[in-house]
């Protein structure tokens, strides 16, 4: 997901002026599987002997004898042809047993297939925030539970009423079949099958000030306007409890690395530089925003709020020798069951893994299930020390050669029951050495935990 988050962060991060991308969250739109009853026309194409029948009666040729003789087939073969034509409305027989066509068989000819209303129930799925039918696969949903274990963020409903015959058209039916071959004229009747959830990605823009917050709703990696629209008209800020709060100060550190720190905007755009020299295709991401001091890239640099994420998927998916992390609290929003997969594979994979965490006199910042996942799988892994601080103010990232110093709660940070975003800033040093140094002093410091 680290991938798709860059590629988001750099198509739209400055789509909306005077605005901040602040958070990139894994959301579920929910979706209702409705099956409708339909009256619809069906085309479909006309065995050989009815439509070469059709043609020479539109031609003059109209006895069925005569027909048989052009088509070198026995008359009975045309007779029963015409049978069917004649019931389906598509012929009609004269007094004097010649053939005529009907309007209807007029305008079979000219597109060789014949048109039958039936009636049938199809399968649609209803998005509730747009409140409209959308063309989602059914295998794509997934309930509501598994979107809290994957500590998705629940977008709410354009209301909460029953969907009915008013809520649907035959003209959007049409509009997502589209197919030539069957156009719904009327829906009898819609029916709940099930509810269910789409999954997509929400961006949180913020302005400096913190007063204004927009979102968008980007699907099949791209902002969905209609979304967009619907997060604004339901109040969707405010049904979530979205806010952005005031940062903590950045921790500093040595006066060598601040003096070698880039900033965010300076590692950007020379990454876009790299990009220009290096004759990247069009479309192609510009080098890695989130690399590690390698390439050419800036060996102490600023982490902006949007990367903290970013970089603690990065180390649970790629952490190849070691993975330390340092956090106050932890939350069930973060340690979700994809968290705890992805750091199996770590430990399977024989990465040392040191989890430290800690305020207070108790947990209750933090939630039981969460801790209650760690302690288990440290007690499976001898390499995984999972360790409980009297007091920790500290925030640190540290996976191989990367070091992460800021004021973000890498455990924490889709935790907080109001949704506070902040826009905490952090230093990523990818100095070998110092991150040893660096390292060894946080193992120190947490072998001396009783």
């Amino acid at each position: 997901m680290s991938r798709q988050y860059q590629i988001l962060h750099r198509r739209f991060g400055e789509s909306r002026p005077g605005l901040e991308l602040v958070a990139i969250e894994e959301a579920a739109v929910p979706v209702t599987m409705l099956r409708a009853d339909v009256l619809a026309q069906e085309r479909k194409d006309l065995p050989v002997t009815e439509a070469f029948t059709l043609q020479f009666v539109e031609r003059g040729v109209d006895t069925t004898s005569d027909i048989a003789a052009y088509l070198g087939l026995e008359e009975a073969h045309v007779v029963e042809a015409s049978a069917s034509l004649i019931r389906d409305g598509h012929l009609r027989r004269h007094s004097t047993g010649q053939l005529g066509l009907t309007a209807l068989g007029l305008e079979v000819v000219r597109t060789l297939a014949a048109t039958q209303p039936v009636e049938r129930p199809l399968p649609v799925a209803f998005d509730r925030l747009t409140w409209s039918l959308a063309d989602y696969q059914e295998s794509a949903l997934i309930e509501k539970r598994q979107a809290e274990e994957r500590g998705m963020l629940v977008l709410p409903a354009d209301r909460n009423a029953r969907i009915g015959l008013d809520d649907v058209t035959a003209a959007e039916f049409n509009a997502l079949l589209k197919a030539d071959r069957l156009q719904v004229l009327r829906i009898h009747k819609v029916a709940v099958r099930k509810h269910r959830y789409l999954h997509a990605l929400l961006l949180v823009f913020a302005n400096a000030s913190r007063d204004e917050i927009e979102l968008a709703l980007c699907l099949d990696d791209d902002l969905s306007n209609a979304h967009g629209i619907a997060l604004d008209r339901v109040g969707a800020v405010e049904r979530l409890g979205l806010s952005v709060g005031k940062p903590s100060d950045r921790p500093v550190l040595d006066a060598d690395l601040e003096d070698m720190r880039a900033e965010e905007r300076t590692v950007v755009e020379g990454a876009a530089q790299l990009s220009v020299e290096n004759d990247t295709p069009k479309g192609q991401p510009a080098g890695d925003l989130f690399a590690t001091g390698t390439g050419g890239r800036a060996p102490v640099r600023s982490v902006s709020v949007f990367e903290h994420p970013v970089l603690l998927d990065e180390a649970l998916r790629n952490a190849k020798r070691r993975l330390l992390i340092v956090a106050p609290w932890v939350k069930n929003a973060v340690v979700t069951t994809d968290f705890i997969a992805r750091l199996e594979q770590r430990l399977r994979a024989r990465v040392e893994v040191t989890i430290a965490h800690g305020y207070g006199d108790d947990d209750r910042g933090s939630d039981e299930d969460a801790l209650r996942r760690l302690e288990n799988l440290a007690g499976r892994y001898e390499r995984f020390t999972f360790i409980r601080l009297r007091n920790t103010h500290a925030k640190i990232l540290i996976f191989d050669d990367v070091w992460v110093s800021t004021s973000f709660n890498w455990l924490s940070f889709r935790g907080d029951l109001d949704r506070t975003y902040r826009m905490e800033e952090g230093t990523l040093v990818s100095i070998p050495s110092r991150v040893q140094k660096q390292y060894e002093h946080y193992l120190g410091v947490l072998g001396r935990v009783s």
